[in-house]
């Protein structure tokens, strides 16, 4: 994928990064966005959005202009550091150090960034464990040598008289232990070498700490006995070194040399930082530029949820407006217009109101094709002048083309259709999809359907020797199994994602729950479908009021899984329990889904490839036979019937669907009203399953099935001429008949 992929409008000389950092990528400076008071940034879109890619981008082209440190909030390696010591450590003081080797590092305008104050923060808490040997807590001290400043006030006092100290400390304790405590040695000996500069800037940083009245060795001292009392007081002193380290950073560019040689803001850039880490890092910084302490560094962090996560939330919050994020996307135009919200009490506040919410941004049919083209080597630009709907196989553009076989045309039309629907602009979906693709040879364009690709092999480098793998496998891997949700239990991860395959032909929350109690039987710790629809919402996976599964990609990705589960057992064991469920309840009972609980037993009974089951139903529902329902309710519980996801696992088993929608293949008995009901499903069911080409001389069918079964006076024939309208147009526009939150504009 190209790093910048998709990210056009963000990163360019005017973009929000440029103005948000006041540099460009090639280090022009621009006119900064906001200020003093900055918003934290948070990044939001689900997985394979390219959110981490959008930061690494940032850090890999804006960090050669502006300081910019990356941090990955999921990494272990900051929890397998704490771990070590835990007394001294946690995941935020891991953090935190390797923020602060990182501006150390930086080797642009104004040099490296020195962290004294945090540095002294971190050897407090280094040096306050009471129930660590001398020789050890000195050897915790002596770790963090490596942040000691350099080229500063710090430089010729602290660094060369305190690493003196130390070594002479050392050779003492191996004679006799000290006399006190090692952090009062410590500090001790820290205010008794430190500059005049150097004490002025403890006392501005640790004197307004909790309790230090002013005093820093006071402030050093609680940070450090705060952080071994662990829960609040931990966290309390936590917050405080996040601060110090933007105290540093500020002081960096404050200063006289630092006014003359930097310019630009410095960036602060967390990667999953809705997990726990992430949230312990970023509270601090919202909660102290609510209160008014500022400074110029830019957070940019990503979180899965749109909006941003409940952390930045309170429950107890009744006006809405007052606390809500502000929210913007590139294809808002512009830039986001922010400013923090007045009113309130800081700390009693919510969080969110000092956030900016960016939607991430997914790409363009173009941008699509062009990616697709990269990956298969025919250059960029491969998507740009294309005539057509790109959902449509079968059109064909001869303008730029007059080099390739007309099948071989038609062969890229329709594989990229597929990645259009399927991927629904996901970077990640597209990019993988595309691999697949490369591999592809497509013979038989309009035998081509959307699982093909997803079953189309791709090199894995986690298989022996780089073996191939379907893209769907890699897809499931880089989604679900590798972003597992932070709230789900340990014992429920080896099975998160066979959950999810069966959940994949659920409805509603009612019948997903029919299905966790079945799959679940047995199982001491259980997850409610209830409760895996808020770690899908957690995951930053969309929302659907049709399907359980509300993202259209990932949902497919699932039924093939479930499909091949048990050479198909698994997907008809499911759709058989939910008809036996459905069919329990009295016929006519209201369905939210299906209109009634027959209908939606006929929907999984179809998807079972039991059409007869669902051709019955219809007849027998149909306003002449039925005539307690009105023809309107009738045509809704045809789409609802003949409506995804029951038809996409019909792909690679026989398919008479399109017979019998043009009477080829008529169902042996009946008369004539079941005979055109049997046609009229078969049409709506094949339209409706969007995993292969559309038939445009299938859906011209549609008026004439309609109108003919209003022949009898049926009070209501009208609504099928207006049905038969209303359809026409849809499939011209090549859009679902019944679409919804994830079906909506496929293409």
């Amino acid at each position: 994928m190209s790093d910048d992929l998709g990210f056009g409008k963000l990163l360019d000389d005017d973009g929000l990064v440029a103005r948000l950092l006041g540099k460009t990528r090639k280090g022009r400076n621009r006119p900064l966005l906001y200020g003093p008071d900055l918003p934290v940034v948070l990044l939001t879109g689900g997985p394979g959005m390219g959110k981490g890619r959008l930061l690494r981008c940032v850090r890999d082209e804006f960090g050669r202009h502006v300081p910019a440190v990356h941090i990955d909030c999921a990494a272990p390696a900051h929890a397998e550091r704490a771990g070590q010591h835990p007394s001294t450590r946690s995941e935020v003081t891991e953090a935190l150090r390797e923020m602060a080797v990182q501006f150390g590092a930086w080797s642009g305008d104004g040099g490296p960034i020195a962290v004294p104050r945090l540095y002294a923060g971190l050897v407090a808490v280094a040096a306050g464990d009471p129930l660590a040997g001398s020789a050890t807590g000195l050897e915790e001290v002596r770790r963090h040598d490596d942040l000691l400043p350099r080229g500063s006030f710090w430089g010729g006092v602290l660094h060369r008289a305190f690493r003196s100290y130390l070594a002479a400390l050392a050779a003492l304790l191996a004679a006799q232990p000290l006399a006190t405590p090692l952090i009062t040695a410590i500090l001790d000996e820290l205010f008794e070498r430190v500059s005049s500069e150097g004490k002025a800037a403890l006392e501005d940083c640790y004197g307004a700490y909790s309790g230090a009245a002013g005093h820093p060795r006071l402030g050093l001292h609680g940070l450090s006995v705060d952080f071994q009392q662990g829960g609040e007081g931990r966290a309390n002193a936590e917050s405080f070194l996040f601060r110090a380290l933007r105290e540093d950073v500020e002081a960096a560019y404050t200063s006289v040399r630092g006014r003359m040689a930097r310019a630009g803001r410095p960036a602060v850039l967390l990667d999953h930082a809705d997990n726990a880490l992430g949230r312990r890092l970023l509270r601090p910084v919202l909660l102290d530029r609510e209160s008014g302490h500022h400074d110029r560094v830019v957070v940019c962090a990503t979180a899965r949820r749109a909006d941003g996560g409940r952390f930045l939330y309170r429950s107890t919050d009744a006006d809405a407006d007052a606390v809500a994020a502000g929210t913007w996307g590139p294809a808002d135009g512009g830039l986001p217009v922010w400013q923090r919200a007045r009113g309130g009490v800081a700390g009693l506040v919510a969080p969110a109101r000092g956030v900016l919410l960016v939607r991430m941004p997914t790409l363009t049919t173009e941008q699509q094709n062009d990616e697709v083209a990269r990956l298969q080597g025919r250059g960029q630009g491969g998507g740009a002048g294309r005539a057509g709907h790109p959902g449509h196989a079968g059109h064909m553009s001869h303008a730029g083309h007059a080099g390739h076989p007309p099948g071989e045309h038609a062969s890229r039309l329709r594989v990229e259709s597929g990645i259009h629907r399927l991927g629904g602009g996901r970077p990640r979906f597209v990019t993988r999809l595309g691999e697949g693709a490369a591999s592809l040879r497509v013979r038989e364009p309009g035998a081509f359907t959307d699982w093909d690709l997803l079953d189309a092999p791709v090199r894995s480098r986690d298989e022996p020797e780089g073996r191939p793998v379907p893209v769907a496998d890699l897809l499931l891997d880089d989604l679900i199994v590798r972003q597992l949700p932070e709230e789900l239990p340990p014992e429920q991860h080896d099975h998160w994602l066979d959950l999810l395959s069966h959940l994949s032909v659920a409805h509603t929350g009612s019948c997903a729950q029919e299905l966790m109690l079945a799959r679940q039987a047995g199982r001491d710790e259980r997850l409610s479908a209830y409760r895996v629809a808020e770690l899908l919402a957690d995951s930053g996976w969309p929302h659907c009021p049709r399907h359980f599964i509300g993202d259209r990609g990932l949902r497919h990705l699932l039924m093939r899984r479930l499909h091949r589960m048990g050479a198909q057992e698994a997907w008809q064991s499911d759709h058989a329990l939910l008809r036996d469920h459905f069919a329990s309840r009295f016929p006519t009972a209201t369905d939210d889904q299906c209109g009634t609980a027959a209908a939606h037993a006929a929907h999984h009974h179809l998807a079972m490839g039991g059409a007869e089951a669902a051709v019955d139903h219809l007849t027998g529902a149909f306003p002449l036979r039925d005539a307690t329902r009105t023809m309107a309710e009738w045509c809704e519980e045809l789409l609802a019937i003949a409506g995804a996801p029951c038809a996409a696992p019909l792909a690679g088993d026989p398919d008479d669907r399109h017979a019998r929608a043009l009477g080829e293949a008529p169902p042996t008995g009946g008369d004539w009203l079941r005979r055109r009901v049997d046609r009229l499903l078969h049409a709506v069911w094949l339209y409706e399953d969007r995993t292969r080409p559309v038939d445009q001389a299938l859906t011209g069918t549609w008026r004439q099935l309609l109108d003919r079964l209003g022949d009898e006076p049926v009070p209501g024939t009208e609504v099928l001429t207006r049905k038969a309208g209303e359809w026409a147009q849809l499939a011209q526009e090549r859009q679902p008949l019944k679409p919804c939150a994830c079906t909506r504009h496929l293409g």
